[in-house]
């Protein structure tokens, strides 16, 4: 069977090009039906997945490849997250309520919140004066390091020897 020249489109009333036409009569010819949240989160999650795997890629052979890798591998990087960005960005304004609690649907965590009474909703301003370093003892907050005029100094069998063990 001879369908013509080679670089000639197959045409004819099988051939899937007529059959997409016939798929969109309508007001809306040229728009595609509008994807289900089903459809959606697992686009997203797609464009996700590979900006994940891209930015592992980066990361992981920053300090391995030579430049011309590292310039591609950021590319990649940098074009799957413009990707992801994009995508959330054309998200249906219907559909985009019911996609954010989908995808960040985990409620907050107040316990902090609540156990120092403390409401959620309202803007926190604090002083660094008001900020104590959890890691001091209370005999080092208390005393005063500011006549120690002795260097740090030594290594850690000094140290071992010092603590007698």
């Amino acid at each position: 069977m001879n369908q013509g020249p080679p670089n000639q489109r197959p045409s004819g009333p099988n051939h899937r090009s007529n059959n997409r036409r016939r798929f969109y009569r309508g007001k809306n010819r040229n728009r595609p039906p509008r994807p289900s949240l089903d459809k959606l989160y697992e686009k997203y999650q797609n464009f996700l997945d590979q900006h994940i795997i891209a930015r592992k890629k980066f990361h992981d052979y920053y300090y391995r490849a030579d430049d011309n890798q590292i310039i591609k591998l950021e590319k990649n990087f940098y074009q799957t997250l413009h990707d992801l960005r994009e995508f959330e960005k054309r998200i249906p304004p219907e559909l985009k309520a019911s996609f954010e609690q989908r995808n960040n649907g985990l409620s907050l965590d107040l316990t902090y919140s609540t156990n120092h009474n403390i409401d959620p909703k309202e803007e926190v301003n604090v002083n660094e004066s008001d900020i104590s370093d959890p890691h001091y003892l209370e005999s080092q907050k208390k005393a005063e390091f500011t006549n120690d005029k002795e260097e740090s100094i030594g290594s850690i069998e000094d140290y071992l020897k010092y603590k007698n063990l």
